[in-house]
């Protein structure tokens, strides 16, 4: 059975979206400092928890206004979650797209990615951005045949320029 969508709610859902923001960048952390030696802590200025828990409101509110967050569910469970925000005028960026690693493989990526692809287009989007680990290969696999091509890494990505010669950035022209 694969999972449904439902849109992230501060209130409701600010515990579960803590704690997939929590496992997602801390799963980046690992395979950076593993396969770069790079410490995301460092990069940061705080650990993963410090972190997300600052930025939690800010990100969830912003996609809010202006693109969309949703928690990917399997059988009313939380196991995922993907958001869209704006980026800058007539561009908006995918973030957190994470499925736990027990859920994938059922194309639950591939129908939130198509989910905010939609909505970019029905908020007027020109162009759709991301950036992803180079250890991602399903996601990239996902992007790919979802049309996003590769392209130069850009100012206001979030992923901290330490890792930019390690990451791949990708773009969606919507035109």
């Amino acid at each position: 059975l694969w999972g449904h969508l439902v849109p992230a709610d501060l209130d409701a859902h600010r515990p579960v979206l803590l704690e997939l923001n929590v496992e997602y960048l801390s799963w980046i952390e690992q395979i950076s400092e593993e396969l770069f030696g790079l410490r995301l802590r460092d990069m940061l200025g705080a650990d993963v928890r410090t972190y997300t828990e600052g930025a939690l409101d800010a990100m969830v509110s912003a996609a809010q206004r202006h693109g969309a967050f949703y928690l990917v569910e399997v059988d009313g469970v939380p196991v995922g979650m993907g958001a869209l925000r704006r980026f800058a005028h007539g561009v908006a960026e995918v973030k957190r797209m994470y499925v736990r690693p027990e859920h994938r493989g059922r194309r639950l990526g591939a129908t939130l990615l198509t989910q905010l692809v939609s909505d970019a287009r029905s908020l007027g989007y020109d162009e759709v951005r991301l950036d992803t680990g180079p250890f991602m290969g399903a996601a990239h696999r996902t992007y790919a045949a979802a049309g996003f091509v590769d392209r130069d890494a850009y100012e206001g990505a979030e992923v901290p320029k330490q890792l930019w010669p390690h990451w791949r950035f990708m773009e969606l022209s919507l035109r």
